[in-house]
């Protein structure tokens, strides 16, 4: 569906080019999860992916067609949720939507209702928005992002600062969204959201891009170390026999030998194993440790 060639940034008089010749294929109906700490080129390559800066180097296709050349009805099939609250606090729920809808060109008021109901504010649809909880602004951000029944639609920390069952409700949501056939993109700090939505990661660095396929090739790749705690923490003649190293003040060690050669060890040492893991068993302890490397 999505298809991004070569594309770079550099806003004026930066350094440094906040994208660096990224190229990304994203499929159709796919939910991705663009990953990168404060500054990596996340909200950079949303906001050219959705429209909002001009490209001016690379070049990004919809359905093989350059952006540029897009008709108007192509490009209101794009959504963006962003993380800032993009409605009017001083307008009521439905008054909100009816806005948005307008600037669609949209008239459909059922549509406006199904919106109301898939976000729970039926009840809460003739209040200001701005006297709405924070959990109840972030469904009203998200429904007004899908007025136009989006294609594809961008996500960026639509979870932020709200309530775990609005929490869930989003989530499922989105779930729904790409089990439709509408393609995501999603950016969170909190990895447990991206593991459990996306099936796609990209991971951007410095404005470039270091990783893109499958999160489970990307769990099962970085299987070399292995990750252990005991109780007391053995010696340092021991550790040193397994080649372990700490990587926190928690006690946790890791090591490049075979996990069978240190599990055997461990037991031998009589401590109490407390913690073993090969590999990487969740994204975020992934991420925890590329961060971790990349500043090492």
């Amino acid at each position: 569906m999505i298809q991004i060639q070569s594309l770079s940034h550099r806003y004026p008089k930066a350094a440094v080019p906040a994208l660096d010749n990224v190229s990304l294929d994203i499929a159709q109906g796919v939910c991705v999860g663009l990953l990168g700490h404060n500054g990596a080129g996340k909200t950079t390559l949303m906001s050219l992916l959705a429209g909002l800066q001009e490209v001016r180097q690379g070049e990004i296709l919809f359905h093989g067609k350059p952006m540029a050349e897009m008709s108007r009805a192509e490009r209101q099939k794009i959504g963006l949720v962003p993380q800032d609250f993009a409605f009017y606090p001083q307008l009521s729920v439905w008054d909100n939507l009816l806005f948005f809808a307008s600037l669609y060109n949209m008239r459909d008021k059922g549509r406006l209702k199904d919106l109301l109901e898939k976000t729970d504010l039926t009840a809460h649809k003739n209040k200001a928005a701005k006297h709405l909880s924070g959990g109840l602004k972030r469904r009203l951000n998200f429904a007004v992002g899908l007025i136009n029944a989006p294609e594809l639609v961008f996500l960026d920390e639509i979870t932020v600062g709200i309530d775990p069952q609005s929490r869930r409700f989003i989530l499922d949501s989105v779930a729904e969204l790409t089990q439709q056939g509408v393609t995501v993109v999603y950016t969170s700090h909190y990895l447990s959201e991206i593991e459990q939505l996306c099936s796609q990661i990209a991971l951007l660095q410095q404005g470039r891009l270091v990783y893109s396929g499958g999160l489970s090739d990307l769990l099962e790749s970085q299987t070399a170390s292995v990750r252990f705690i005991t109780e007391p923490v053995l010696p340092s003649e021991t550790l040193a026999a397994l080649g372990a190293q700490p990587i926190d003040r928690n006690g946790m060690m890791e090591t490049f030998q075979t996990a069978s050669e240190v599990y055997a060890a461990l037991q031998k040492s009589g401590a109490t194993i407390r913690y073993f893991q090969q590999g990487h068993g969740s994204l975020e302890a992934f991420y925890l440790d590329f961060l971790r490397k990349e500043a090492a």
